[in-house]
């Protein structure tokens, strides 16, 4: 071994053990995505329209979906048009979507134009940080919760708010919860 090389190898075993200590105090720091009956976790946040959100208590008498969505994420653009079509079918019923982008930071402007060209009305998070991703452990998106105001209990999650499934899933729990009121 050269003597540039055995002078350098404490910093590389040392930047080795970091990244080591590093990648399992993440493993150990991720949380599970809470699941269908479950509270969400509550956050409080600032929409792109400057409005503080605190959720899910604002969001009473209501049923929500939070949606956790990307502009880069073609998945994500593709569910765009079948939640639009729910959101204009459900609305009126009581669902709101509260969207959370995980767009790059400096990506507001994108966001804002896909959204207006999308007529994606409702309120944006634009995350950049990822925080509230980090702490509703989502590793992949897109990914939606849909979400009692009321509760806050998770009504159904995943695959159960994509794509055909959306608007069953939505009429379902609107049923439910105007017979809870009765």
């Amino acid at each position: 071994m050269t003597k540039s090389l055995r002078a350098g190898l404490p910093y590389l075993v040392a930047s080795l053990a970091l990244l080591l200590v590093g990648s399992m105090a993440q493993t150990a720091l991720a949380v599970d995505p809470p699941k269908k009956g479950e509270k969400a976790t509550e956050f409080t946040a600032q929409t792109m329209a400057g409005k503080k959100v605190t959720f899910p208590g604002d969001f009473k008498g209501k049923l929500v979906i939070l949606d956790f969505w990307a502009t880069w994420c073609g998945p994500c653009m593709r569910e765009v048009p079948g939640l639009v079509k729910a959101y204009e079918a459900f609305h009126d019923k009581g669902v709101e979507v509260l969207g959370v982008t995980l767009d790059q930071p400096n990506s507001a402007d994108k966001v804002k134009s896909v959204t207006a060209d999308k007529k994606m009305t409702w309120a944006q998070i634009y995350e950049g940080n990822e925080h509230i991703a980090e702490i509703y452990g989502i590793d992949s998106i897109p990914h939606a919760f849909l979400i009692d105001g009321d509760t806050g209990k998770v009504i159904a999650e995943g695959e159960a708010l994509r794509g055909e499934n959306l608007a069953n899933t939505l009429k379902a729990a609107v049923k439910a919860k105007a017979a809870e009121k009765k």
